[in-house]
């Protein structure tokens, strides 16, 4: 059985493989369209100390399109690999296995191509993201304690709805 600190050194070899896969192909994908600001952070130990012998690694990542009415994006690489894609709700909690990093993938594919559409109503949204292969995936987010328990009957269909538009615009031939 390994020690902590084992275990603690293989949640940051998983974090730091994740990142370095997920960073470069998400500023490939957004090319000069967005600005790209990666924030560093120290490794903490398990007593919590820092150790910096230890270069810092990148754990988070934020995405803000130049174009106002594309939808920004934060990816972070901790306990979960956490893409988010909505203003409210649009929060995907995976893994670290090769199938995980692909969904986080295909999530930031479609922010950066447009293809998410949030509703609103009071404190929470609803968040739809269609993959390239045309499927969807969904995700619900409320703000506060006390929204998740007040009913809203028939929001998702009488809420405002935002179709977030791509980072570039599209020039046709």
């Amino acid at each position: 059985m390994g020690s902590a600190a084992d275990d603690s050194d293989l949640e940051f070899l998983e974090q730091a493989q994740a990142m370095r896969e997920l960073l470069p192909y998400l500023r490939t994908l957004v090319g000069d369209s967005a600005t790209v600001t990666a924030r560093n952070h120290w490794v903490t130990e398990p007593d919590g100390s820092v150790d910096r012998g230890r270069s810092p690694s990148t754990r988070s990542v934020l995405v803000r399109p130049h174009n106002p009415a594309a939808l920004a994006v934060d990816l972070t690489c901790e306990q979960w690999i956490v893409v988010e894609v909505g203003r409210v709700g649009g929060r995907w909690e995976l893994g670290y296995e090769d199938a995980d990093v692909a969904q986080a993938k295909r999530l930031l594919d479609a922010a950066v191509a447009g293809r998410v559409a949030e509703t609103f109503a009071l404190g929470r949204s609803r968040v739809v993201v269609t993959l390239t292969d045309g499927s969807t995936e969904t995700e619900t987010g409320y703000q506060g304690c006390l929204t998740s328990l007040v009913p809203l009957p028939g929001w998702k269909k009488w809420g405002r709805t935002t179709q977030y538009e791509p980072y570039r615009s599209i020039v046709a031939d």
